[in-house]
């Protein structure tokens, strides 16, 4: 699936884990910089992997893969897969679609790569600290962001970041998937059966909290690769065209993954609000 990415929010930041000096306002400042790839601005596949993953976990109601060491979890049936030869039906449907320890995942996305020219600008935000402990899947609002001036100041970083409007382009490699679970994939993705444009915002990267990283996953076109003896033909010439919309659409209506519950609490607060975000800690 040929996939464009739009930033939505006012910004988007995938950090790189780099720190360089820039010339902010005539001044050298410590500036977290965006993942790069030979010098191209990349978002790298393993961060769009995971916050699709996340999205599904909570919308099959899947085991919970990450918590803190003091952290538990509602019920055994909510404690992370463990994967045995020939039983793959036992895992969750997360843990189907993306793997586990033991088991290959098969759903994979490739690093997304600017379309056209996309220019980073030097943003400043209050830092950052570790979410508190509640019960529950932690997901982050779009709100607008509370842009701040560049002077340095205590408690505060600068960021690399892109902006409102910028695009990139990914593909997402599916293999051997029923119907129902490219329906759920497909909702992680913001899409829904009674809409041909995505509904809510993804959230990537970076700084969520200050409401950075609210994108819109747009599927551009699908390939499928025959089965059978047709594989081998399918392979070399790149699969068949599918028309985008019909194959959703079919797989959308497909709900057996679904928590009805979970599904209408996303599908309400994933939505863009007009509203500010914090500046301070919240």
């Amino acid at each position: 699936m040929e996939i464009e990415i739009e930033v939505v929010s006012d910004y988007l930041y995938v950090g790189s884990g780099q720190l360089e000096l820039r010339s902010i306002q005539g001044r050298e400042q410590v500036c977290y910089v965006f993942a790069r790839q030979n010098e191209t601005l990349i978002i790298p596949g393993t961060s769009l992997k995971g916050a699709i993953r996340g999205i599904v976990e909570a919308l099959s109601n899947s085991c919970v893969r990450i918590k803190a060491r003091n952290e538990s979890v509602p019920s055994r049936a909510h404690e992370g897969c463990e994967y045995k030869k020939g039983e793959r039906e036992a895992l969750c449907p997360a843990c189907r679609l993306f793997g586990t320890t033991g088991y290959r995942g098969r759903v994979h996305f490739a690093d997304a790569t600017p379309v056209g020219e996309v220019r980073p600008e030097i943003i400043k935000i209050a830092d950052l600290w570790p979410p508190r402990q509640i019960q529950g899947r932690k997901f982050y609002q779009n709100k607008a962001h509370q842009r701040l001036d560049l002077k340095p100041a205590k408690n505060h970083r600068f960021l690399e970041a892109v902006p409102k409007g910028a695009r990139f382009q990914t593909n997402l490699f599916f293999e051997n998937l029923l119907e129902e679970e490219l329906g759920l994939l497909a909702r992680a993705l913001g899409l829904d059966l009674h809409s041909e444009d995505p509904q809510w915002v993804v959230k990537l990267g970076g700084a969520k909290p200050r409401c950075l990283g609210g994108v819109r996953f747009i599927p551009r076109r699908i390939r499928l690769l025959g089965e059978g003896s047709a594989l081998f033909s399918s392979l070399l010439n790149g699969g068949s065209a599918s028309e985008v919309k019909p194959l959703l659409a079919r797989c959308l209506a497909r709900e057996e993954l679904l928590d009805q519950e979970a599904w209408k609490r996303f599908r309400q607060e994933a939505r863009s609000k007009d509203e500010p975000c914090p500046r301070e800690v919240y």
